[in-house]
């Protein structure tokens, strides 16, 4: 859903509207983010006429809204037997470093 196509007027109409309301109280669309402005003063209008790409679209104020993208489904290859003993040989020393370690703390305190 992309509003790139319907703000082709730049900042114009977000003028219009806060000069047409009689009323003190603020909704808030007067207010412009602060990188919505800087991105204008560095681009210039032609930041509202961007067509969205990759899953990503452009709101009313003219930041981009990045949605996530599904990534393919693809089947997960288990480990082999060689892969798994080697799996267990590395556990099995992991748990004897750490016996090893536990051990030293306790003679040397």
């Amino acid at each position: 859903m992309s509003y790139a196509a319907s703000i082709t007027s730049g900042f114009s109409l977000i003028n219009q509207k806060s000069e047409n309301k009689t009323s003190s109280f603020s909704d808030g669309s007067e207010l412009i983010p602060a990188e919505v402005r800087s991105q204008l003063q560095r681009e210039g209008v032609s930041v509202f006429s961007r067509p969205a790409i990759n899953g990503a679209t452009v709101d009313r104020e003219g930041l981009t809204n990045n949605y996530a993208v599904e990534p393919e489904m693809y089947f997960s290859s288990f480990p082999s037997p060689v892969q798994a003993r080697q799996y267990v040989y590395q556990g099995c020393a992991a748990i004897a470093l750490v016996a090893g370690l536990i051990l030293t703390s306790a003679i040397v305190s």
